[in-house]
């Protein structure tokens, strides 16, 4: 009997300790993120110059794919190319996101540009966090106007996870 309540209790725990635990790396992917976001913005406004941040390769360059799971680059683009090159400073580099999970970014958007006023160019952009059973767990969205905040998973985000 005591083997039987066990089997039960720890059937309803397993599930949930594994959704508590998700949500701690998606809070923390968001917390890194959103630092990303506020130190580019930073030193751009600050320098007058152009800062980039980019999803990096396993070598540790600009990847040009959606895909942020590795961790990413923030660099003072120097020369104005909007490639990390040797002119460009590395301002900081992040790790790769935690907890297995996966990072994706909007399909068009594979760096992220703040001008000197403040603001990031071109479109918004949305991150998706995948888990390992290959569904969104988690949306963030970065405004044009570097506003950042959690969005809401939509219908066809797990689309983006497989």
């Amino acid at each position: 009997m005591a083997l039987m309540i066990a089997t039960l209790v720890l059937g309803f725990a397993l599930p949930a300790l594994g959704r508590i635990v998700d949500r701690a790396h998606v809070a923390h992917a968001q917390t890194q993120l959103g630092e990303s976001f506020l130190t580019a913005t930073r030193h751009a406004v600050a320098s007058g110059s152009a800062t980039v941040i980019c999803p990096v390769n396993e070598n540790g360059d600009c990847e040009e794919a959606p895909d942020w799971s590795r961790g990413w680059l923030v660099f003072a683009d120097l020369d104005n190319d909007r490639q990390f090159g040797g002119r460009d400073i590395v301002i900081r580099r992040f790790e790769p996101v935690a907890g297995g999970l996966r990072l994706y970014s909007t399909e068009g958007r594979k760096r992220i540009v703040f001008q000197p006023q403040g603001d990031s160019a071109g479109t918004n952009v949305t991150f998706t966090l995948c888990s390992r059973r290959h569904n969104a767990i988690g949306q963030l969205m970065l405004s044009n106007t570097g506003r950042f905040r959690a969005a809401k998973i939509t219908s066809d985000s797990d689309r983006l996870c497989i």
